[in-house]
C-alpha cells in the first residue's frame, strides 16, 4: 500500500477513536477497513456495555459497516487505542480472517509510526469459510 493511503488510513483510525464509548476501561479503540475497490469504512469504536460481554470491538465494527453496505473484500485495516499500539483481540482476528487470508493489518501508534502484520502472522494455521466447503 503507498504512503498516501497508509496516512489516509492512520487518519481515519484517528477520527474514529472519538466514537469510542468505553466508560468502564477507559481504553478508546478506533478501527477502518479499506476495501480493495478503493471505499474506506470509518467509525469503526469500540463500544462497552455494563455486563461487560455485550460490549464489541472496534474492528468488529469497522467489518460489521463494510460488510453491511455489501463490500466484503478487504486489502487492509487499521487500528489504534488512545493509549497507543494495539493489536486485535482473538474474536477480532477470526473476524477478520472470515472475509480474507490476507489482508495487511496496521497497527498504528498516536504520531502516525505504525507496524504491519498479516493476519495470517496473527492467526496462524487458522479456520476459514473454505474449511466448510
Amino acid at each position: 500500500m503507498n504512503q498516501e493511503l497508509v496516512k489516509q488510513l492512520f487518519e481515519h483510525v484517528k477520527l474514529s477513536l472519538n466514537y469510542s464509548y468505553c466508560p468502564y476501561s477507559k481504553f478508546a479503540v478506533g478501527a477502518c477497513v479499506l476495501c480493495d475497490d478503493g471505499k474506506t469504512f470509518v467509525y469503526g469504536a469500540n463500544v462497552e456495555n455494563a455486563s461487560y460481554g455485550a460490549g464489541v470491538c472496534a474492528e468488529r465494527v469497522a467489518i460489521t459497516k463494510a460488510v453491511s453496505m455489501g463490500k466484503k473484500s478487504f486489502m487492509a485495516l487499521g487500528v489504534m487505542s488512545d493509549k497507543g499500539r494495539v493489536t486485535p483481540c482473538g474474536i477480532c482476528r477470526q473476524a477478520i480472517r472470515e472475509f480474507s487470508k490476507d489482508i495487511d493489518i496496521y497497527l498504528f501508534h498516536p504520531d502516525g509510526t505504525f507496524q504491519t502484520k498479516t493476519i495470517a502472522e496473527l492467526l496462524p494455521d487458522s479456520f476459514g469459510p473454505e474449511d466448510l466447503e
